[in-house]
């Protein structure tokens, strides 16, 4: 698990002050779950820092949860005239249909594959629908009041012909790429996305792991909680979400 979890750490995180997120919720209009109609967007950002392996490493050693984060969505609606909460997401890589990501970075690399980073660019065949949080807590989370049609288009996501949930990838589809269809049913986009570059190679536990030779692989695009979590901080602040941590935080006790 800690492999799987340096892996995403070095690629995906970034730290980031909480600040910003106690001045939002300080200032901003507060959800009240009074909304006929709403999609609560929800994201667990760590704050990691990995602009060096010392540092994303102290960093993650002081993570109490010891993961990359999280999104996922509430939304509130009716359904047969009756009110109708979901609560829930994509989550995936298992390692059971296919290696897990490290694992075979790792094994590639021994090899003697010149490419290993290569298997970071294409899903894995075993994502699946989360139902509930997953165990996590948000850090943030904004509320987007919305019409009876706007509900039902987030709805037909989960149709058989709607969003596929059977596949995961660091590129997408993962969380918050299924956060972010969630909000462009509603009419909301957001520009979540991260260009990170890979270095040919990186020590892990006194062995080195080759990545890249053909540069076509020193970069991955992907989106990150953490910027989902800026993104949404920013539509609160220019009031159109609203603020909705302390109302989930409240639901839970």
């Amino acid at each position: 698990m800690i492999r799987v979890l340096f892996l995403l750490v070095f690629l995906t995180g970034c730290y980031r002050s909480s600040d910003p997120l106690q001045q939002c919720e300080r200032l901003s209009r507060q959800f009240q779950g009074d909304k006929e109609y709403a999609l609560v967007v929800l994201v667990d950002a760590r704050h990691l820092d990995y602009s060096s392996p010392s540092s994303y490493l102290t960093t993650l050693s002081n993570t109490p949860l010891c993961h990359t984060g999280h999104a996922w969505i509430l939304l509130i609606g009716k359904q047969g005239g009756h009110p109708w909460l979901f609560e829930g997401g994509h989550t995936g890589e298992f390692g059971r249909l296919a290696p897990r990501y490290f694992d075979e970075l790792v094994e590639l690399s021994r090899c003697k594959d010149p490419n290993p980073a290569k298997y970071l660019f294409s899903p894995l065949p075993d994502g699946q629908l989360e139902v509930g949080s997953g165990g996590h807590t948000p850090t943030f989370a904004a509320a987007f009041p919305i019409t009876k049609e706007s509900f039902e288009r987030v709805m037909r996501l989960f149709e058989p012909d709607g969003y596929d949930f059977s596949q995961w990838g660091l590129r997408g589809p993962h969380c918050v790429h299924f956060v972010l269809s969630c909000l462009a049913c509603i009419g909301v986009d957001l520009s979540c996305q991260k260009q990170i570059a890979l270095p040919d190679s990186f020590t892990y536990e006194g062995e080195q792991i080759s990545l890249w030779r053909d540069s076509a692989y020193a970069t991955l695009t992907t989106e990150t909680p953490e910027l989902l979590e800026e993104q949404l901080v920013d539509r609160v602040l220019k009031g159109e979400a609203l603020a909705a941590t302390k109302w989930y935080r409240s639901r839970a006790q």
